[in-house]
């Protein structure tokens, strides 16, 4: 990249926007929650940074299962309230970027050794459908055979019946969405640079002096902040560490893998099952192609990679569930996402034993008001507008 490439041209005056004058804001990490804030802040015509120690979009904002929903399974755990509020961020969302969300159905296959019968699950979709506003299409019921008369793939043995419901999914990829939101911040008068990591901070009653490398040309740059807004995914315990705040929540990861492989349903529909741990994975539509996951594994590094367990647990999964001409193996692996999800754990609240499956993507906005740092924890793609206004009402306080 050469000094005329309008790309490094640009880059290089959000640069020079960063560290020339004082910021109201600086934001510190660009995916979803990240870029949001960005956007949110300085669409409310305040004066925003927003650095990303990599390329916008990336770690679990380009790993994710592309869906947007209301987090129908969350019902199950009798969070109505966080039910209520995804869907309306879902709705939001599907109005504000039509051309980027697109309504898609899914089916869930239910029978032997799943958690809840069909006639329950149904009664959950309707009760789903009602809090979102009955902004999608109309649940229904769906005995074994019309499932598989819809869909001759799914093996319908041991399938007692089913429930069609509505979602969105996003009409390209994740982390496409993340930046699109990054650029409209610049659009708002932001300044956004990518491949610039925070290296240090120092915070004094006058406000945040932050300490940048520019991992491009390696060059250190300092830039001033009144407020500082740690939107640093699975990292955001180091960034505490740096700037010497501490949130009363605390973050656990889980592991999600999704497999690419090739075209198993031509329908448009998203396949729902529940595996043999009784916690829910899919067939996803992408393009010419399938994705088959995800998994919900605990670990305690966020830098995580596939597994041949992984891959061997989801292949089975799917195979097991769906009757195919031949099963599908290792060879048939097209692409491989994985992510780490950031789950909240409230204030005395605990991720031991069976409760681990059943922390939600809840989010959580906390304020060090005394030093003036902001920390988002948690959260997922289909909440990121309720994350954007709480930000904003946290920075004006």
């Amino acid at each position: 990249m050469t000094s005329t490439d309008p790309g490094a041209a640009s880059r290089g005056r959000n640069l020079d926007r960063l560290v020339s004058h004082r910021l109201d804001v600086l934001v510190v990490g660009g995916g979803i929650n990240g870029a949001v804030s960005a956007l949110a802040l300085a669409a409310a015509g305040l004066r925003v940074g927003l650095v990303e120690r990599h390329d916008f979009g990336c770690g679990t904002s380009q790993e994710s299962s592309n869906m947007v929903w209301g987090g129908f399974k969350y019902l199950a755990g009798y969070e109505v309230r966080l039910v209520a509020e995804l869907c309306r961020s879902r709705n939001q969302l599907a109005r504000a970027y039509p051309t980027r969300l697109v309504e898609s159905r899914f089916l869930a296959a239910l029978g032997a050794g799943t958690p809840h019968p069909p006639w329950f699950a149904a009664l959950g979709a309707n009760a789903y459908w009602a809090l979102g506003q009955f902004a999608t299409r109309r649940p229904r019921h769906r005995p074994s055979s019309t499932i598989r008369r819809l869909e001759p793939v799914v093996d319908t043995a041991e399938v007692e019946g089913g429930i069609e419901y509505s979602d969105y999914l996003l009409a390209d990829n994740d982390a496409r969405f993340v930046s699109e939101f990054a650029l409209a911040a610049i659009d708002h008068g932001a300044a956004v640079a990518n491949r610039v990591e925070m290296v240090g901070a120092e915070w004094s009653p006058a406000g945040w002096r932050i300490g940048l490398r520019d991992m491009v040309s390696g060059a250190s740059l300092e830039a001033q902040a009144s407020v500082l807004v740690n939107t640093a995914g699975p990292e955001v315990p180091d960034l505490e560490e740096m700037t010497e705040t501490s949130t009363t929540n605390r973050l656990v990861f889980s592991k999600g893998v999704h497999l690419v492989v090739p075209q198993i349903t031509d329908s448009g529909r998203i396949l729902a099952f529940f595996d043999d741990q009784q916690r829910l994975f899919y067939v996803l539509p992408m393009a010419h192609r399938s994705v088959i996951g995800t998994t919900d594994t605990r670990v305690t590094d966020p830098q995580v990679e596939v597994t041949d367990e992984d891959r061997s647990f989801l292949l089975d999964q799917a195979n097991t569930r769906l009757e195919l001409d031949r099963s599908i193996t290792a060879n048939d692996v097209i692409a491989e996402r994985c992510g780490v999800r950031s789950l909240v754990v409230p204030p005395g609240g605990t991720s031991d034993g069976h409760e681990w499956t059943e922390l939600s993507r809840r989010h959580a906005v906390e304020v060090d008001r005394r030093r003036k740092v902001i920390s988002v924890l948690g959260g997922k793609l289909s909440d990121c507008l309720n994350v954007g206004s709480e930000v904003i009402e946290s920075a004006r306080q």
